[in-house]
């Protein structure tokens, strides 16, 4: 049980880290205190982040689908 939990809360993270990076992208938000440099850094480690997160949550439920 406690690893559908899991599963969702990583879920729930990718798709969070990617919506901050559509608005980051394509809106104003915080762009008074973030701009330039800094901001498309922070872009970029959202969506490596997103992407560490998906691959950890593939091997898992890779992993545990072959114990099954």
């Amino acid at each position: 049980m406690y690893k559908n939990i899991t599963h969702i809360v990583a879920g729930f993270m990718i798709i969070m880290c990617l919506v901050m990076t559509y608005y980051l992208l394509f809106t104003d938000l915080f762009i008074e205190k973030i701009y330039g440099f800094k901001r498309n850094a922070f872009i970029v480690l959202l969506l490596g982040y997103a992407a560490y997160r998906a691959f950890r949550l593939y091997t898992t439920i890779k992993k545990d689908r072959e114990e099954k």
